[in-house]
């Protein structure tokens, strides 16, 4: 009778140090389940950070682009309306160096 008792106490023990080792295990997997998709979602997070990155610089790229161009007009606006300008009085310039050279 006894005997059977430490019986019953040595498999319950072994039992419980079964459970145990099981649970042990299944958290070691949880963890390293949840480490591998926390590692997961930083890379999907870097990733995405990366490609708005990108499309912000090219965005702006973009931007800065169409402002230069839009300078650049302009400036070619202006410069053919001073060579307009200068070309209207070309021709009284000229008779006004011709006049002040020929009173001197």
């Amino acid at each position: 009778m006894v005997q059977d008792v430490l019986e019953r106490i040595r498999e319950a023990e072994a039992q419980a140090e079964r459970i145990k080792m099981e649970a042990r295990r299944q958290a070691d997997q949880l963890v390293s389940e949840a480490r591998a998709a926390a590692s997961s979602l930083v890379e999907a997070a870097k990733h995405q950070a990366r490609e708005e990155g990108a499309s912000l610089i090219a965005a702006e790229e973009s931007k800065a682009h169409q402002e230069a161009e839009e300078i650049r007009h302009r400036g070619l606006l202006q410069a053919a309306q001073i060579q307009k300008d200068a070309e209207s009085k070309l021709a009284a310039a000229v008779e006004f160096v011709f006049h002040t050279v020929m009173r001197s």
